[in-house]
Parts: structure tokens; sequence; C-alpha cells
């Protein structure tokens, strides 16, 4: 199956110097880890997963289609924050 995947910071070197976002072909029934191995990434370098701009895990299978976003632990908690931020500001506007 294929998926796209984007890495951030220094993921998309170390897994073969590659781009930020691209398109990876897995076999079917695969997960989060089957995906690193695939990209050639230590599971340690993975802080945070996001399948389709939802929160997930190494364990979340994947399916046809999937947008897989890895990110090290030098940037999770900027991403956190940043996700955390936007979040409130949203519910805030919604709730005017």
């Amino acid at each position: 199956m294929r998926l796209t995947v984007l890495l951030g910071g220094h993921l998309r070197h170390e897994a073969l110097n590659g781009p930020m976002e691209r398109t990876v072909q897995i076999p079917e029934r695969s997960n989060g880890s089957d995906l690193i191995a695939v990209l050639g990434l230590p599971e340690h370098r993975i802080k945070m997963i996001f399948v389709n701009n939802r929160a997930a895990t190494l364990k979340t299978v994947l399916n046809e289609g999937d947008r897989v976003a890895f990110f090290p632990p030098e940037l999770s908690y900027n991403t956190f924050v940043a996700l955390s931020y936007s979040q409130d500001r949203i519910e805030d506007a919604q709730s005017d």
C-alpha cells in the first residue's frame, strides 16, 4: 500500500537523506514500527506520530493513502505546544 510520510526536523536527513515529505510503499496491515523500519529510523528517534492529522502510536495500523508524520524528540515539545495553542484558539473562537 502507498502512504505519504512527513519527517520533521533531522529525521529527513537520518532517513536515507531524503526529502521532508515522500511517498512510501509498505505491505498491507503494517504499523508505525514497520514504517520506520522501512525508512531506516530507530524507534528512539520518534517522539510524536500523527496519522491523518490525529495522534497515533507506533502500534497504529496504517491504511492505504494515510498521511503519516513523525517528529523527533527535539521537535516534539515545540510541536505539542503549537498544537495545543492552536486547539485552544479554535475552541475559544467556536464558543464566541
